[in-house]
Formats: C-alpha cells, sequence, structure tokens
C-alpha cells in the first residue's frame, strides 16, 4: 500500500541530505571491570550516537542511540527496529522488536519479530553488527550493517532548542513543539489529530525522547485512535533549513506499526 500514512514519508535520498556530514573522531568511553584477570579496568565503547549507513539489501539506516543504550534503527522502507544494546570493550550486543509501517508487512506477511545484534563499536566512529531476526510468521533473516557516526550528535539538547514549528516535507502538515515540550500536528490527509510530549534524554547530546497519541483518524487510518506512539528524535542543524526526524512506534491491536518522519523547521 502506497497510500498517505500519517507521520512517516521517509525516502533514501532524504535520509541522506538529513543526516549529512557524518564523520568520525575520537569517542567517549564508559569505564567497567573485566572478571577475566581479576579486576582488571576495561573500558567500554559508547554506542551512543546518531548514525547512518546501510543493510545488506542496500537500504539506508539511520540509528539513533542514546548513551544509555536505547536503541531505533530506521529503514529507508518505512520499518522500525527499538531495543537495546549493551558495550562489552568495543563488542556489540543487543535485542530488538521490529514493526513495519502502516499497511506493509513482512515476507511471511506479519508486521512484527523480534532480533539479536552482535558486532563492534568504534566509539564516535561506527557501527558494524550483523543481525538475526525472526518475524511472526515464522520468517528468519539475517543481515549485515554497517554505519557511519554523525556529528551532529554532540550538540546539547534543550527544550527552548527544538521549540519552533516545523513543516512535514512531505505535505505540508504543521508540527508545533512548545517551550514545555508539548507538541500538536493536525493531519490534513488522514483527519488525525496527534497530541504528544518531547523530553530530554540527556542534555549533553542530540536525541530527544517523543510520546505521541492519536485520536480523529478517519477511513483506513482509524485505528489509530487511542494508540499512543513512543520512539526518538533527533534535530539536524547541518542542513538549511534545520530538519527534525522521529521515529516512533506502537503496536495497535496485534499489529506491530512502524511511523517514521522528517520535518523542515519553518
Amino acid at each position: 500500500m502506497d497510500s498517505a500514512i500519517p507521520w512517516k514519508r521517509f525516502a533514501a535520498a532524504v535520509a541522506l541530505a538529513i543526516l549529512a556530514g557524518c564523520g568520525g573522531g575520537g569517542g567517549d568511553t564508559s569505564s567497567g571491570t573485566s572478571a577475566s584477570g581479576g579486576n582488571q579496568p576495561v573500558t567500554n565503547a559508547s554506542p551512543g550516537g546518531i548514525w547512518n549507513g546501510t543493510d545488506g539489501q542496500g537500504l539506508q539506516v539511520t540509528g539513533i542511540i542514546t548513551e544509555t543504550g536505547e536503541a531505533y534503527f530506521l529503514d529507508s522502507d518505512g520499518t522500525q527496529y527499538f531495543g537495546t544494546v549493551t558495550t562489552s570493550g568495543n563488542d556489540l550486543a543487543g535485542s530488538f522488536t521490529g514493526y513495519t509501517e502502516l499497511g506493509k508487512t513482512f515476507m511471511d506477511g506479519s508486521t512484527s519479530g523480534t532480533g539479536t545484534l552482535t558486532g563492534t563499536v568504534d566509539a564516535r566512529s561506527t557501527l558494524s553488527f550483523t543481525t538475526t531476526f525472526n518475524s511472526q510468521g515464522g520468517g528468519e533473516s539475517v543481515d549485515n550493517v554497517l554505519l557511519q557516526y554523525i556529528q551532529t550528535y554532540a550538540q546539547a539538547s534543550s527544550l527552548s532548542t527544538i521549540a519552533g514549528s516545523y513543516t512535514e516535507t512531505a505535505n505540508g502538515d504543521v508540527l508545533t513543539v512548545n517551550s514545555d515540550g508539548s507538541a500538536l500536528i493536525q493531519e490534513s490527509e488522514t483527519g488525525c489529530v496527534v497530541n504528544g510530549t518531547v523530553s530530554i534524554v540527556n542534555a549533553s547530546y542530540n536525541a530527544y525522547g517523543v510520546q505521541f497519541s492519536y485520536s480523529g483518524c478517519q477511513g483506513e487510518f482509524a485505528v489509530l485512535n487511542g494508540s499512543t506512539f513512543n520512539g526518538l528524535a533527533t534535530l539536524d542543524s547541518a542542513v538549511s533549513p534545520e530538519q527534525l526526524i522521529v521515529g516512533t512506534q506502537a503496536k495497535v491491536g496485534a499489529t506491530g506499526v512502524s511511523i517514521i518522519i522528517t520535518f523542515n523547521r519553518t
């Protein structure tokens, strides 16, 4: 289905423009201890960052990972994978859930599934990992992902920074984020009224928590009414106008739904 999907429309070309300016450079790390060799200290590489790259199928992938390991991976086909990652030294491991966008399914006809990932992280530089994903219909897939760090992650976050008006790049719907973190959008094509909140995850980094609730949706989108979506967002000041990318997800009845969207600041 290629109808108007609320809060989605995330093309690979847009993703490349949004997240321009990726680059390496030293990394923040956190310290722990290793059981091997007694209590020798081991430095665990931070997985935190805004990340951009491709998977083994050639799909554009954008990753938003907080310093505590909350991770969202946004695919250019509208699929979204979310969960947690941990590090031991430079080794990366994680578990996640995957949802498709409204009206689409995985190859086995399901809309959700679960998976794991293992790989390595070079803090503030690169992520390289292999995923194993099992969709609810019984399908299994293995994929390789390589992502590069985006330097805009190092920018501080605040409600005053993200407050303002934004226009959806595809249809012109306006998102308003107030200085107290409350947010509102009224969708012209779907009738949806979307109320939400934006919150600070870590004031030192450019990742925001988001939560949005839907009401008033019409037609095929009426299934979204009463649903609350959670996710992460980031601002990209490396482009003009500044852009906001949002990835949210929810279980709507028995259906996993991914909603990914980008906005231009106005």
